[in-house]
């Protein structure tokens, strides 16, 4: 894969594009949450990214969201760089199932692959066992996009903190077609991520939609392992059921 050049990128990637958009498209498997349809569902808590990472949060308020996880029974506790050994050392005195998740290039994703890649390992080093980082949008943006420079960016992230899974954000609120979306889903998908996400909850536009989280599955699904995740104004538990039925498995809010 590493080898492949843009004109290469652009074939396959087309391909991809034109099976995901065929009126004919369709995912062959059930979304696999789809059923949950109460919060005391077993399965919900452990769908949620317990998520605290705007600039002013205080070491209070890490420790605040740490106790609301540890007290639910969250997936994880998504958090910067900064808090990631606090987190740790809070989960672990009290013997939780809850992980820590660290963002690294967030939220703008416009850092080198090789400072994301330190970043992910010092993340990791701290306890980290799941790890978000953001595409390089200008990249995608670019005219024609530069397939084999975001495919090597991203590929140096996942490798870097291999075994710990990496989540890929799109920022899908700032991708302009349906065509992008499906690229840079395929281009994560190669470079070995284990989740496309929708957004950061940063930018402008809109967070997480249905319709992305669908059309995300449906651009992954081929390579049978990677999954979705749906961030950005999920705030109700409705909100959360309606992303389950569009094919999401993980939700960060």
């Amino acid at each position: 894969m590493a080898d492949r050049t843009d004109d290469e990128w652009r074939i396959f990637i087309d391909q991809k594009i034109s099976q995901v958009l065929s009126p004919e498209s369709r995912s062959s498997n059930a979304p696999p949450l789809a059923s949950i349809t109460a919060s005391s569902d077993s399965r919900f808590p452990l769908a949620i990214d317990h998520t605290l990472l705007k600039q002013d949060a205080t070491p209070a308020q890490i420790d605040a969201l740490c106790d609301e996880a540890i007290e639910y029974g969250f997936k994880s506790c998504c958090v910067n760089g900064l808090y990631v050994r606090r987190v740790v050392d809070r989960l672990n005195a009290a013997h939780a199932q809850t992980i820590a998740c660290c963002v690294v290039g967030f939220p703008l994703g416009a850092g080198s692959a090789e400072s994301k890649a330190l970043e992910a390992q010092c993340a990791i080093k701290d306890g980290a066992l799941e790890i978000d980082t953001v595409l390089p949008l200008g990249l995608l943006l670019s005219t024609p996009p530069l397939y084999s420079q975001i495919y090597a960016h991203l590929r140096t992230i996942v490798q870097a903190a291999s075994p710990v899974p990496v989540k890929v954000i799109l920022e899908t609120g700032l991708i302009p077609s349906s065509e992008l979306k499906v690229a840079a889903c395929v281009l994560a998908a190669e470079a070995g991520a284990a989740f496309v996400k929708t957004s950061t909850g940063f930018a402008s536009g809109t967070g997480a939609t249905t319709e992305d989280v669908s059309l995300m599955y449906r651009s992954v699904e081929y390579r049978g392992t990677v999954k979705v995740k749906a961030s950005g104004g999920v705030r109700t538990f409705d909100a959360c059921k309606n992303m389950f039925a569009a094919s999401a498995e993980r939700i960060g809010t």
